[in-house]
């Protein structure tokens, strides 16, 4: 009989550590050793809550943590970061209403501001200077993601995004109320969700990330597949809707080989860039990408990109130094799609072996 109510209570000690709530103010307070695993179909809302944690700890709720400079090879928030733009992360109270303002910028600049919700669902980007009014279809807050033109400089990027403001009628903060979970189940499922994103590839294409960034509130929710939601957040969260930047995403290549791409500007409303990533999704240099902006132009007009074909090869970028994978992805990003990209035209495909 003792051992049996022995039994019984550690047993029940078990469950009730298995089903802890971490009720987490702060990123470390989600997790718990020992605890609860995360599965494929839950990854997308515990990740969202970290990012929403993370940059609460940094910054507080309803302020900015405007990253300074374009992002470093050693501070790197999510995989497949760029430094196409300056970023800046906001987790808002958004439950008695709140506005983001931007400021002017120089005419033919880029600078968008993206909502993102608690369940990692991605609402149509906003342009340009004015106010905007913050809305969610869950929960009682947004994270907020500005990306601000590369080509200001240092302080240029500063004195601009200084200017941006939050006016919130609550500042409560967000708070994580879900089971705590064990950190190393939860890389391990992120690892098995991003192994996934080169059977979506070769299996669909050009249409490979359409169906995971989209807003249950417009015309995007369409497209929503679950996999493929799931998948997103894992290889590349906080993601843009299609309308706002169609992504390319390679397959691994040999970091030992050369390849090359020439093409014509697909000519979309804001550029196009390209960036260079090693095996696990992260920058390894600090030279990483070129854009239809700042690349160097064949006489007729055309680009031709260089990846590990050594110093003289145009637009060449390094695959090798920093990177300890011994492999290599690309992402292409359409900031903007012209109808042109909208329509199918992707560059990936051009990408070849240089023997």
């Amino acid at each position: 009989m003792k051992k049996l109510i022995l039994a019984t209570c550690i047993a029940s000690t078990s469950l009730m550590s298995m089903t802890a709530l971490a009720d987490a103010t702060t990123e470390n307070e989600m997790w718990a050793k020992g605890g609860a695993a995360v599965s494929q179909e839950q990854y997308p809302m515990v990740e969202t809550a970290r990012q929403f944690l993370k940059q609460q700890d940094i910054a507080g709720v309803n302020k900015f943590n405007h990253k300074r400079n374009l992002t470093p090879t050693d501070e790197q928030e999510v995989v497949r970061m760029n430094r196409d733009t300056y970023y800046s992360f906001s987790t808002v109270d958004v439950s008695k209403g709140a506005t983001v303002t931007l400021p002017e910028i120089d005419e033919g600049m880029y600078m968008s501001m993206e909502v993102i919700t608690e369940d990692h669902r991605i609402q149509a980007m906003q342009y340009g200077a004015g106010t905007y009014s913050l809305q969610t279809h869950t929960g009682d807050h947004v994270q907020v993601l500005i990306r601000l033109d590369a080509r200001y400089s240092v302080e240029e990027a500063w004195e601009i995004r200084n200017k941006i403001r939050v006016d919130a009628n609550s500042a409560n903060p967000y708070v994580y109320d879900g089971p705590a979970y064990d950190h190393d189940e939860f890389k391990a499922t992120e690892m098995a969700l991003k192994g996934q994103v080169f059977d979506i590839i070769a299996r669909d294409g050009a249409n490979a990330l359409s169906g995971m960034f989209t807003s249950p509130g417009d015309a995007s929710d369409e497209l929503f597949v679950q996999n493929k939601y799931e998948v997103g957040s894992a290889v590349g969260w906080g993601g843009a809707q299609l309308k706002d930047n169609i992504y390319e995403i390679s397959k691994n290549m040999d970091n030992s080989k050369c390849y090359q791409a020439t093409f014509e500007d697909p000519k979309n409303l804001a550029f196009t860039s390209v960036t260079v990533y090693n095996g696990a999704g992260f920058m390894f240099n600090d030279h990483a990408n070129v854009s239809t902006d700042t690349a160097e132009y064949n006489a007729d007009g055309t680009l031709t990109l260089s990846f590990g074909c050594g110093d003289d090869a145009p637009n060449n970028i390094t695959t090798t130094e920093g990177n300890n994978t011994g492999k290599f992805n690309l992402a292409m990003r359409h900031y903007i799609p012209s109808k042109k990209v909208m329509d199918g035209y992707r560059l990936l495909p051009l990408v070849k072996e240089v023997k």
